[in-house]
Parts: structure tokens; C-alpha cells; sequence
């Protein structure tokens, strides 16, 4: 057990009589792997514990009540990933860490069932040799299927893949951010291009990435502008939208929180920001700047209800929300919302 600031954690010893829902899990490390939270529900009984949860949040947290205009649940619960880092122990074996741990746990025969089968595959070809000890792995399949590795002694990673959704290409560098899902970034790009109530003269993308949102909703735009604080990632969003002849975006690498006081006169605001959700500053340039649309996806349901909360205290209306399960066989969940002004 442990105490943070008015929250103690526990866990689970053992199970006294165990739920009508649970089920046996088909990873034998779950429960060990901090990778996967719910494998011992059914997807359908997953997919309601998450809506109840992200809607509980929102009501608690956030103050408001509302319900999801579109769930769209993952086509498979597993294999999904294009993407993961893995550890290497003393002794070269693969493998996930536990849950707020340090402690691995390798790799079951099978692999992680997160990771597609031809990635599990390459992943157990890989020599132990290979391995540089106590070091860490960036797997990552590009559109065409391929495998491709970084931080292994036997072979070097290539400086960038190609990456598809949306009908759009994005070179991207082993160190930038693009959407994992790879059943779910296309439908996951038409929602947020759903989402506009009208065309809008100038776009700001805070916390743009590889520019995944930002080229799809220039479209729609006069102007397009993406910030990202990781410069590869800038690099990678510049050649995306020349690869795509999208000519009306640019992008600066930039600290949101920086940058949100110097800007202004944007209709419509972009914000896909990390699990700590929006920092305050940020914030306070978003209620400042008056867009007359936020769309805002989040992967982190309680500060999404947080920042929420302080967005309607402003003047805006949660005009919709969205479920999109990027994230199957885990309690994580994406959130698509846009907020209108009232």
C-alpha cells in the first residue's frame, strides 16, 4: 500500500468470491504485466465500464452531465498496436514492466496480444545477443507492414517510416508521436474533421505532433498553424504536408504554454495534449483567445473532466463527446469532444 495527498492505493491479495463477469484472462502474465488492466472482462462489459467511468468523471470532476453522441469500439481487441517500447533485463530477456514498478516481467511465449502477430514474431526472432542489457526497445509497423526496431546492437533503426491515416502520409521519426490504434486512426481523423460546425477562417493545432490532426482539418481552413515541442516531430509535420500538398499549414516548434500568450485570432483551437491534461496557462490563452470551437481529445478521462469543468465555467458549451476505444484490454480511454461558445 501506498498515500498520496488524500488517495491511498492498494491491491488485490486475493479474491474472496469473484464477480459474475470476470473471466479467465488469455495472457498468463496479466495481472503481473502492468500492460493490460481488464483483460478479465468481456470487451462488451469493458466498453460499458468505460463509458460509466469516463461519464462518473465528468458528472464528479467536471460538474456536468451529459452522454456520448458516438462510441465506436475497436474492431479487434487485440493486436492492435503499431507501436510500443519494451525493457530488457540484466539477462537480455524482453518484456513490460509491472504496474508502478521496476520490475519486468518477459514476454509469454505468445507475446504481448497487444502487438500484431507478424510484431510478436519479429520480436521472438530477435537474438538475445541483440539486446543490449538493462536498455530499452522501440518496436513500431509501418503502413506497409513492416517491422522496424530502434536500440538493438545487431541493426539500426531507420531515421523515419511511413505512416497512413486518414488518406493522408506522415513520415515519422522513431522518437515522434503518431496515434498507436492502427484499426482506429482513420475513423479516429473523420471524427475530429466531423466536428467543425462550419468552416473556419484560421486553425491553431496546440500540441499538433506529426501535424495528424492539423493536415486533415487544414482542409477546412484558410490557415493552419501546429506548435509541438518535439523538434523531430516539427520536421516530420513540415514534410507531411508537403508529401500531402497541403500548403496552407505551418508549424514551430514551441512550448504550449509559451506560445498560447503570443497568440491570437484564431476561430477554431486543436488540443490533443498529454495525460496531465491542459496546464493552466494553457487554459487561460484558450478562454482568452475566444475560438469559436475547441475540439479537444483526451486519453485521460479525469483531467479531461477537470479542464472541462473550468472551460464551461468560462462560457463554453460541451456540445459533444465522443468514445473512441483506442486503447482495448486497458482502462485507458479517448475522448473526443469539441466545446462551443455559448
Amino acid at each position: 500500500m501506498r498515500e498520496k495527498k488524500n488517495i491511498i492505493f492498494g491491491r488485490v491479495d486475493r479474491i474472496v468470491e469473484p464477480s459474475p463477469l470476470r473471466r479467465e484472462a488469455e495472457c498468463p502474465v496479466f495481472g503481473s504485466c502492468g500492460g493490460c488492466h481488464l483483460q478479465h472482462l468481456g470487451y462488451e462489459d469493458e466498453m460499458r465500464v468505460k463509458r460509466e467511468n469516463i461519464l462518473e468523471d465528468l458528472e464528479r470532476i467536471g460538474k456536468t452531465t451529459t452522454e456520448f453522441k458516438r462510441v465506436i469500439p475497436c474492431p479487434e481487441r487485440y493486436g492492435y498496436r503499431n507501436h510500443a517500447i519494451f525493457k530488457v533485463d540484466a539477462t537480455r530477456r524482453p518484456g513490460f514492466l509491472m504496474r508502478e514498478s521496476d520490475t519486468l516481467v518477459p514476454f509469454p511465449p505468445q507475446g504481448c496480444l497487444l502487438l500484431p502477430e507478424e510484431m510478436r514474431k519479429e520480436i521472438a526472432a530477435i537474438p538475445p545477443e541483440a539486446f543490449e542489457p538493462l536498455s530499452e526497445v522501440r518496436v513500431r509497423m509501418d503502413k506497409f507492414g513492416a517491422v522496424h526496431f530502434w536500440g538493438l546492437l545487431d541493426r539500426p533503426g531507420p531515421p523515419e517510416v511511413l505512416m497512413e491515416a486518414g488518406g493522408l502520409m506522415f513520415p515519422v521519426n522513431s522518437g515522434s508521436f503518431f496515434q498507436v490504434n492502427r484499426f482506429l486512426a482513420t475513423p479516429l481523423v473523420e471524427l475530429v474533421v466531423s466536428l467543425p460546425g462550419a468552416v473556419r477562417r484560421k486553425l491553431l493545432d496546440l500540441y499538433c505532433g506529426a501535424g495528424f490532426f492539423t493536415l486533415p482539418l487544414a482542409k477546412m481552413a484558410v490557415e493552419a498553424f501546429g506548435i509541438e515541442q518535439n523538434q523531430e516531430a516539427v520536421r516530420n509535420a513540415i514534410a507531411a504536408a508537403r508529401l500531402n500538398a497541403v500548403a496552407n499549414a505551418r508549424f514551430r516548434r514551441g512550448d504550449a504554454e509559451k506560445e498560447i500568450g503570443r497568440l491570437g485570432g484564431y476561430d477554431i483551437i486543436m488540443v490533443d495534449p498529454p495525460r496531465l491534461g491542459l496546464p493552466k496557462a494553457v487554459l487561460q490563452g484558450i478562454i482568452r483567445i475566444k475560438p469559436q470551437e475547441l475540439i479537444f481529445v483526451s486519453c485521460d478521462p479525469p483531467t479531461f473532466a477537470r479542464d472541462a469543468k473550468a472551460l464551461v465555467e468560462a462560457g463554453y458549451i460541451l456540445y459533444e463527446i465522443n468514445l473512441v476505444d483506442l486503447f482495448p484490454a486497458t482502462y485507458h480511454a479517448e475522448t473526443v469532444a469539441v466545446f462551443r461558445r455559448g
